[in-house]
């Protein structure tokens, strides 16, 4: 009786590492570490700093990008500001893009939130609006709290996401070493 409940608890583990490693706890698209990931869906959307309109598809095939989702009330999301600047700071002549993509409403109130964050952290990355919030929930299918990052391969597969800070440690370092001397980032 004990073996065979110790049994169904390894399955039920196992199981459970399994589903992590696919199913999205942010997203609802599948979210692969091993390239079998979804199709990271393409998006054009404003950048605050031009006004000009930056797509995904600028990217694939030459970089690694990370999308990040925030928002001006979030302050976690605030928080982690510095942490980004630094990793796009050590990888941006590696192959490697943060596009973060604020849950904002546009109007001037929020512009000035995002500007104060831009020249209190000098942010160094493109912050984009999805004024309409299209991108977020019916693109990517957010499910969950943010900030939400999601790692983009070359080839424009889901392959990592974290939801909440970058965890620390090396294991991200490794991922993108990984990831941006892929034959498929040209």
């Amino acid at each position: 009786m004990r073996r065979n409940l110790i049994v169904m608890f390894m399955t039920a583990l196992l199981f459970s590492f399994a589903s992590r490693s696919f199913a999205g706890d942010g997203t609802q698209l599948i979210v692969d570490p091993n390239g079998g990931g979804d199709a990271a869906p393409e998006f054009a959307l404003e950048d605050f700093a031009t006004g000009k309109e930056i797509a995904l598809g600028e990217y694939l095939g030459k970089k690694v990008v990370m999308v990040e989702f925030w928002a001006t009330w979030c302050d976690i999301c605030k928080e982690e500001i510095p942490d980004l600047v630094k990793v796009q700071n050590e990888w941006k002549d590696k192959k490697f893009q943060i596009l973060a993509i604020t849950l904002s409403p546009g109007d001037e109130g929020d512009r000035k939130k995002i500007q104060k964050q831009v020249d209190k952290n000098a942010i160094n990355y493109p912050i984009l609006l999805d004024t309409k919030y299209k991108v977020a929930t019916e693109l990517y299918k957010l499910k969950g709290p943010i900030p939400l990052k999601l790692v983009i391969d070359c080839s424009g597969k889901l392959v990592q996401e974290y939801v909440g800070q970058i965890p620390p440690g090396d294991d991200f370092k490794f991922m993108l070493e990984a990831l941006t001397t892929s034959p498929a980032c040209k």
